[in-house]
């Protein structure tokens, strides 16, 4: 009778998984440029405050939403969380952080979140001030997959990501960009700098 309630547990959980959205994410630094060099990548997830209705979350809707004309108080943020913060291992020790990259894959409906990294430079004795990068979600999918790769690192500069190849394939959302010799702007000219502390 256990092992009946134990298997009707799973099934209902592989379920619920089944239908959940999700959000593969990787960022990876130039790994040239970056030979010698520790750094660091944290990402945060905001949101405006006044998001479209999802209707149907297996549509590809564009968002109206213009991020570039949103002010800091328009948008609610978590805070910064690294590649295996508070992920275990089956041994029970906590993984090893990655270095030079950024992996995320969970559970969340992306479409109009706001993804946030910061990379600050852990080798220099000198402190450098954090790079950013910006990355608004306009396309609606209820499966995204994110691979940023090719990142030089710019100290004081953000890059608005607003422009970045998207492939739609059923509910299935892959953006597979190189960052590579993309040139960021100052953090302090950059309008929504107020988010990225």
């Amino acid at each position: 009778m256990e092992n009946i309630f134990i298997g009707i547990a799973m099934f209902f959980c592989q379920s619920a998984l089944a239908q959940s959205p999700t959000l593969s994410l990787k960022v990876r630094m130039d790994s040239l440029k970056a030979e010698s060099t520790r750094y660091k990548i944290e990402m945060k997830i905001c949101e405006p405050k006044k998001m479209t209705d999802k209707g149907d979350w297996f549509g590809h809707d564009t968002s109206t939403i213009e991020f570039a004309s949103l002010k800091a108080n328009d948008i609610d943020c978590g805070g910064y969380f690294s590649s295996n913060e508070g992920l275990i291992q089956l041994s029970g020790e906590k993984k090893e952080e990655d270095v030079n990259s950024f992996e995320y894959n969970g559970q969340l409906f992306t479409w109009e979140k706001i993804f946030i990294f910061k990379i600050s430079n852990q080798s220099s004795r000198a402190w450098w001030p954090e790079m950013y990068i910006v990355l608004p979600m306009k396309y609606k999918s209820f499966f995204t997959h994110v691979e940023l790769t090719d990142l030089e690192f710019q100290s004081g500069k953000v890059i608005w990501l607003n422009d970045y190849n998207s492939k739609m394939d059923g509910s299935r959302q892959t953006i597979n960009q190189s960052l590579k010799d993309k040139k960021g702007i100052e953090e302090i000219f950059f309008v929504l700098k107020d988010i990225l502390r």
